[in-house]
């Protein structure tokens, strides 16, 4: 037994013996060769908007630190050590296109380093803060800032107003906060954004006049009956004040009843109506100065007109003007003024600027130009015109009742 126990014992010092050999050549091979200090780069992104680096080097021996961007090198930084630990903090600043970052140290003997780190995102790197609610025309500060504190950034700060034209305005964030004062004029739901290179950001505003609803004002002719009842009860419980004023029987081209662009300046200085729907021109057809209808000429004068009577009620952007096209006629003389009148109101649509939207009721009520009594509305063939074939029936008012607010939520102007 005790041969044998000697024998295991010899055993396991030669196993030991032969697992040490090539332990040893491991460490001989990882340690530096005799006189050559360590080499190491270090990366970490913890600095806001900066990659720090930390090199451990010889002192007094040069070395060369680069990034490695895909098949070439860009330079960071050529220093030559004091000693053996160098940081290099903010060594380079984050980058949205970049995120992973590679990085290569150069000593004088050939000996190299590498390391690499991975930076955040830019999704969330723009701030952009504003009140969600205001009065129209109040003063109104919108604050922006970097996230990152690197600034340089050019940026566009756009308003979406509650229908209308979008405007922007170019800027630069710096590293501090960038404050731009705004002032929303009409009320409805408005749209903040700021737009930078590489990310977008933006905040809804409501806004609403202080004790009272949106006033909303409802005028034409006899079109705009029972139309005007509808939008009344229908847009109650979304606070808006609605205001009728039918004018029967009259008509732009007839000034004699009433003259409509200086009826629109005095509706536009007494109401001050944030939405105008305007229904009007059933009763036109007479000349205009030495233009008989419908030619061209009445066509341009009928758009002067109209193009005036929109600019009052947009009250320099402070309204919306939504202006009803006539619904095609059964017949009679109306067949030659509808069109005619639909023509100068696209005209003068389409020059009044992006206050002013037509509501194409000729397209809804009677496609292709084609006179229809009846049609489909809902789960349900209802009757559209009146016996008259040229005004709507109470269902077809309530049809364009239901187009308008439709188009008003759309926009942004009503919940």
């Amino acid at each position: 037994m005790g041969d044998m126990g000697e024998q295991r014992k010899r055993g396991r010092n030669r196993s030991t013996r032969a697992l040490a050999v090539p332990l040893l050549w491991l460490l001989l091979a990882a340690a530096p060769a005799p006189g050559q200090a360590p080499l190491a780069l270090s990366a970490d992104a913890g600095t806001t908007g900066h990659v720090d680096l930390r090199l451990v080097a010889p002192p007094g021996a040069p070395v060369t630190i680069a990034e490695t961007v895909g098949a070439r090198t860009e330079p960071v930084a050529a220093l030559t050590p004091t000693a053996s630990e160098t940081a290099l903090p903010h060594a380079v600043a984050w980058r949205c296109q970049r995120r992973t970052r590679r990085f290569v140290a150069v000593a004088a003997d050939g000996r190299t380093a590498t390391t690499s780190v991975r930076t955040p995102s830019c999704r969330d790197r723009l701030g952009l803060e504003v009140a969600r609610r205001t009065a129209p025309h109040r003063a109104l500060t919108v604050r922006l800032r970097d996230r990152w504190r690197l600034g340089g950034v050019p940026l566009s700060l756009c308003l979406v107003p509650p229908g209308g034209a979008t405007t922007c305005t170019e800027h630069e964030l710096g590293a501090d906060r960038l404050r731009i004062p705004v002032r929303l004029s009409r009320p409805g739901g408005w749209r903040v954004t700021a737009k930078a290179p590489w990310r977008k950001a933006g905040r809804d505003v409501r806004v609403r006049r202080r004790g009272g609803g949106l006033r909303l004002l409802v005028t034409g002719d006899s079109m705009i009956q029972p139309l005007d009842d509808f939008l009344r009860s229908r847009l109650r419980g979304a606070r808006v004040d609605v205001t009728s004023d039918p004018n029967i029987s009259t008509g732009i081209s007839k000034p004699s009843m009433l003259d409509w662009p200086a009826h629109a300046r005095a509706l536009a200085a007494a109401r001050r109506p944030d939405v105008s729907v305007v229904f009007l021109g059933a009763n036109d057809g007479f000349p205009m100065g030495a233009a008989p209808c419908c030619g061209d000429a009445w066509v341009e004068e009928y758009a002067r007109r109209a193009r005036g009577i929109m600019a009052s009620l947009a009250r320099a952007g402070r309204g919306r003007v939504y202006w009803l096209a006539l619904p095609a006629p059964r017949g009679g003389f109306f067949r030659t003024t509808f069109p005619a009148v639909n023509a100068a109101l696209r005209r003068a649509a389409k020059s009044a600027g992006a206050d002013v939207r037509l509501i194409r009721l000729d397209r809804f009520f009677t496609p292709g130009n084609r006179f229809r009594e009846s049609m489909r509305v809902g789960d349900r063939t209802v009757r559209v015109r009146q016996a008259d074939g040229v005004h709507l029936s109470t269902a077809g008012a309530s049809a364009a009742a239901n187009l308008i607010i439709r188009t008003m939520r759309r926009e942004r102007i009503v919940r």
